[in-house]
Protein backbone atom coordinates (compact mmCIF):
# COMPACT_ATOMS: atom_id res chain seq x y z
CA UNK A 1 0.00 0.00 0.00
CA UNK A 2 2.52 2.40 0.95
CA UNK A 3 5.05 1.85 -2.26
CA UNK A 4 1.91 1.98 -4.50
CA UNK A 5 0.70 5.35 -2.87
CA UNK A 6 4.23 6.97 -3.20
CA UNK A 7 5.30 5.51 -6.38
CA UNK A 8 7.96 3.65 -4.45
CA UNK A 9 9.54 0.11 -5.54
CA UNK A 10 8.27 -2.19 -2.63
CA UNK A 11 11.50 -4.24 -1.41
CA UNK A 12 10.12 -7.57 0.18
CA UNK A 13 12.09 -8.99 3.63
CA UNK A 14 12.90 -12.06 1.77
CA UNK A 15 15.31 -9.91 -0.26
CA UNK A 16 17.44 -9.62 2.53
CA UNK A 17 16.69 -12.86 4.03
CA UNK A 18 14.40 -11.44 6.65
CA UNK A 19 17.72 -10.60 8.82
CA UNK A 20 20.96 -9.61 6.63
CA UNK A 21 21.70 -6.48 7.89
CA UNK A 22 24.43 -6.15 5.83
CA UNK A 23 21.89 -6.87 2.81
CA UNK A 24 19.28 -4.49 4.10
CA UNK A 25 21.83 -1.66 4.81
CA UNK A 26 22.91 -2.29 1.08
CA UNK A 27 19.54 -2.24 -0.21
CA UNK A 28 18.71 0.78 1.74
CA UNK A 29 20.94 2.50 -0.45
CA UNK A 30 18.71 3.01 -3.29
CA UNK A 31 16.11 5.92 -3.46
CA UNK A 32 12.50 5.28 -3.64
CA UNK A 33 12.10 2.20 -2.22
CA UNK A 34 9.84 0.79 0.78
CA UNK A 35 11.21 -1.98 2.35
CA UNK A 36 9.03 -4.21 5.08
CA UNK A 37 11.40 -5.03 7.95
CA UNK A 38 9.89 -5.45 11.17
CA UNK A 39 12.76 -7.88 12.39
CA UNK A 40 15.29 -5.03 12.23
CA UNK A 41 13.21 -2.25 13.77
CA UNK A 42 16.03 -2.19 16.72
CA UNK A 43 18.38 -1.40 13.67
CA UNK A 44 16.59 1.33 12.60
CA UNK A 45 16.51 2.68 16.33
CA UNK A 46 19.97 2.27 17.49
CA UNK A 47 22.01 3.23 14.10
CA UNK A 48 19.33 3.81 11.82
CA UNK A 49 20.53 4.66 7.87
CA UNK A 50 21.31 7.80 6.69
CA UNK A 51 17.97 9.10 4.68
CA UNK A 52 15.67 6.69 6.00
CA UNK A 53 12.45 7.65 6.79
CA UNK A 54 10.83 5.25 9.30
CA UNK A 55 6.93 4.28 9.44
CA UNK A 56 6.01 2.30 12.35
CA UNK A 57 2.79 0.30 11.73
CA UNK A 58 0.68 0.33 14.93
CA UNK A 59 -1.46 -2.94 15.25
CA UNK A 60 -2.97 -4.65 18.12
CA UNK A 61 -0.80 -7.58 19.80
CA UNK A 62 -4.12 -9.86 19.86
CA UNK A 63 -3.91 -9.29 16.02
CA UNK A 64 -0.64 -9.86 15.60
CA UNK A 65 -0.11 -13.00 17.48
CA UNK A 66 -3.60 -14.16 15.65
CA UNK A 67 -1.60 -12.88 12.00
CA UNK A 68 1.70 -14.74 13.59
CA UNK A 69 -0.19 -18.06 14.45
CA UNK A 70 -2.28 -17.98 10.78
CA UNK A 71 1.08 -18.22 9.38
CA UNK A 72 2.31 -20.67 11.00
CA UNK A 73 5.40 -18.50 12.31
CA UNK A 74 4.61 -18.88 16.13
CA UNK A 75 5.60 -22.58 15.38
CA UNK A 76 8.83 -21.61 13.80
CA UNK A 77 11.53 -22.19 16.35
CA UNK A 78 14.18 -19.50 14.78
CA UNK A 79 11.30 -17.12 14.74
CA UNK A 80 10.26 -15.19 18.06
CA UNK A 81 13.69 -16.96 19.65
CA UNK A 82 16.15 -14.68 17.30
CA UNK A 83 14.33 -11.73 17.07
CA UNK A 84 14.17 -11.84 21.20
CA UNK A 85 18.29 -12.54 21.14
CA UNK A 86 18.53 -9.04 19.23
CA UNK A 87 16.96 -7.59 22.65
CA UNK A 88 19.30 -9.44 24.94
CA UNK A 89 16.24 -11.71 25.77
CA UNK A 90 15.46 -15.69 25.65
CA UNK A 91 11.65 -15.38 26.17
CA UNK A 92 8.64 -13.15 25.60
CA UNK A 93 6.89 -11.23 23.03
CA UNK A 94 8.74 -10.35 20.56
CA UNK A 95 5.78 -7.61 18.33
CA UNK A 96 5.63 -5.84 22.67
CA UNK A 97 9.14 -6.00 22.65
CA UNK A 98 9.66 -4.27 19.64
CA UNK A 99 7.10 -1.75 20.22
CA UNK A 100 8.35 -1.19 23.89
CA UNK A 101 12.09 -0.21 22.43
CA UNK A 102 10.51 1.79 19.74
CA UNK A 103 8.61 3.69 22.63
CA UNK A 104 11.95 4.11 25.12
CA UNK A 105 14.15 5.14 22.79
CA UNK A 106 14.61 8.34 20.87
CA UNK A 107 14.39 8.09 17.00
CA UNK A 108 17.21 9.30 15.35
CA UNK A 109 15.56 9.87 11.91
CA UNK A 110 12.49 11.17 11.10
CA UNK A 111 9.26 8.74 11.50
CA UNK A 112 5.68 8.49 10.70
CA UNK A 113 3.33 6.29 13.37
CA UNK A 114 0.54 4.40 11.19
CA UNK A 115 -2.55 2.67 12.91
CA UNK A 116 -2.94 -0.26 11.05
CA UNK A 117 -6.91 -0.33 11.71
CA UNK A 118 -6.75 3.03 9.65
CA UNK A 119 -6.04 1.47 6.10
CA UNK A 120 -9.18 -0.13 6.37
CA UNK A 121 -10.69 1.88 3.62
CA UNK A 122 -7.50 1.52 1.74
CA UNK A 123 -8.32 0.11 -1.28
CA UNK A 124 -5.81 -2.71 -1.28
CA UNK A 125 -6.70 -3.57 2.19
CA UNK A 126 -7.75 -7.12 2.64
CA UNK A 127 -10.49 -7.89 5.41
CA UNK A 128 -9.77 -10.80 7.85
CA UNK A 129 -11.95 -12.56 7.20
CA UNK A 130 -10.46 -12.89 3.52
CA UNK A 131 -7.07 -13.74 5.05
CA UNK A 132 -7.94 -16.69 6.88
CA UNK A 133 -5.90 -19.07 4.44
CA UNK A 134 -2.82 -16.96 4.19
CA UNK A 135 0.36 -18.13 4.33
CA UNK A 136 4.05 -16.43 5.15
CA UNK A 137 4.78 -15.64 1.73
CA UNK A 138 0.74 -13.78 1.06
CA UNK A 139 3.15 -11.22 1.47
CA UNK A 140 4.78 -11.42 -2.11
CA UNK A 141 1.53 -10.75 -3.70
CA UNK A 142 1.44 -7.03 -4.75
CA UNK A 143 -2.31 -6.13 -3.35
CA UNK A 144 -0.54 -8.02 -0.29
CA UNK A 145 1.92 -6.06 1.01
CA UNK A 146 0.36 -4.82 4.25
CA UNK A 147 -0.36 -7.84 5.77
CA UNK A 148 2.77 -8.05 8.26
CA UNK A 149 3.78 -4.70 8.78
CA UNK A 150 5.48 -3.18 12.24
CA UNK A 151 8.07 -1.14 11.03
CA UNK A 152 8.58 0.06 6.97
CA UNK A 153 11.30 2.32 6.17
CA UNK A 154 11.04 4.56 2.77
CA UNK A 155 14.28 5.09 0.93
CA UNK A 156 16.70 7.94 0.80
CA UNK A 157 14.12 10.60 -0.64
CA UNK A 158 12.12 10.52 2.77
CA UNK A 159 11.01 13.93 1.93
CA UNK A 160 9.32 13.10 -0.58
CA UNK A 161 6.68 11.08 1.22
CA UNK A 162 3.14 11.83 0.23
CA UNK A 163 0.66 11.88 2.88
CA UNK A 164 -1.43 8.61 3.32
CA UNK A 165 -4.56 7.75 3.92
CA UNK A 166 -5.98 7.30 7.65
CA UNK A 167 -4.93 8.52 10.99
CA UNK A 168 -0.89 9.51 10.90
CA UNK A 169 1.51 10.55 13.83
CA UNK A 170 3.97 12.73 11.88
CA UNK A 171 7.36 13.37 14.18
CA UNK A 172 11.28 14.21 13.26
CA UNK A 173 14.36 13.14 15.08
CA UNK A 174 13.86 13.15 19.06
CA UNK A 175 10.05 12.72 18.68
CA UNK A 176 9.76 16.46 17.68
CA UNK A 177 6.98 17.40 15.14
CA UNK A 178 8.41 18.19 11.54
CA UNK A 179 7.82 22.41 11.52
Amino acid sequence: MIAKDTKHRFVDELEFDVRNEDRWREILRDEQIVVQAPCMLKEVVDNPPPGTFIILMRRDLTKIHASEHRIGWDQMPDGNALELEKFGLARGDSARTKYDYWESHEKMVPFLELEYESLREHPLFIADHRRRNFSALQTSNARLKSLMPLAIMLGRRWQRFLPLPGRVHRHGPGGRLPQ
